[in-house]
């Protein structure tokens, strides 16, 4: 009996993670400006001393302003926020992407109904239109599947086992993306709160 080959047709998507460093200098620098210009503006205190960084500000006009007098751990708060704020933003945008172009369920009747009319090539075209993860770890599968169609040398067991790999490199190819800035966030949440105490 001939061995099952660990090749694989499923490539590794190559995307930088620029988003992860970028925002939260970008959000702490905005909470900065923020915490500076906005709350910490002469105009919304009765006696604004002089400086450039941290002015000394007293008698805010009302208690919105009053934050302006937490010091300088608010601007990393409100740039913690809008961290948070930017990072579920990304991951509905790469949920969204994810999820395809169509209904899954839908999408699955037709590969099914393709597969039962032994027309392979068909099903790979559903998987191309619907795009996403499931389409991509469908699509790998199924690439598999018709190359192993013709193949006498591997038992059936062996087909099914290749095939599997397949759908299970595929599927761990498609996770990074989904699970991407997750543990950013959960830190974020955590740290703000003790930041906050």
């Amino acid at each position: 009996m001939a061995e099952v080959r660990p090749v694989t047709s499923v490539q590794a998507k190559k995307s930088a993670n620029s988003i992860s460093w970028i925002a939260p200098l970008l959000c702490v620098i905005t909470g900065y400006v923020i915490w500076r210009f906005f709350l910490g503006s002469a105009a919304n205190f009765t006696k604004a001393g002089e400086g450039w960084f941290w002015p000394d500000r007293e008698g805010p006009i009302s208690s919105l302003y009053r934050m302006y007098q937490g010091g300088i751990l608010v601007p990393i708060l409100i740039g913690a926020l809008l961290t948070v704020i930017t990072f579920i933003i990304e991951r509905f945008l790469t949920i969204t992407k994810a999820n395809g172009t169509g209904n899954n369920a839908e999408f699955i009747r037709k590969v099914q109904y393709n597969l039962a009319n032994k027309n392979v090539d068909a099903a790979i075209a559903e998987c191309d239109k619907q795009k996403g993860s499931v389409g991509n770890v469908m699509k790998a599968g199924l690439h598999k599947y018709k190359e192993l169609i013709t193949n006498t040398e591997l038992s059936t067991e062996q087909k099914v086992i290749a095939i599997q790999k397949e759908v299970e490199e595929a599927t761990s190819l498609e996770l990074p993306m989904l699970e991407k800035n997750l543990v950013f966030l959960s830190t974020i949440a955590s740290v703000a709160t003790l930041l906050g105490l």
